[in-house]
């Protein structure tokens, strides 16, 4: 008789973990397809974002180098003021 209650229980607590499963296992089917879209949106963003760090920097090297140019033509327009400046001092 106490066999019988306790099989009873045992069996009502496997039929309870039963549907548990079967309920996580439903919800697991529901979340796969939704987990693998995302992670596709994460690869492209990814993707998309290397290759706006690549563009990003080409385009402050480029401005990087106009910059230089810029500033090298200001110092040999100072450097040609100076020498005229000497040469009429001096002369």
């Amino acid at each position: 008789m106490k066999q019988d209650q306790g099989l009873d229980i045992i069996s009502e607590g496997l039929d309870v973990l039963k549907n548990l499963a079967k309920d996580m296992n439903e919800e697991l089917d529901r979340q796969v397809p939704l987990m693998d879209e995302i992670e596709e949106k994460v690869d492209k963003n990814a993707s998309d974002l290397r290759n706006t760090n690549v563009r990003l920097k080409e385009t402050v090297n480029r401005v990087r180098s106009s910059r230089n140019f810029c500033i090298d033509i200001t110092l040999m327009c100072i450097l040609l003021g100076i020498a005229f400046y000497l040469y009429n001092v001096l002369t």
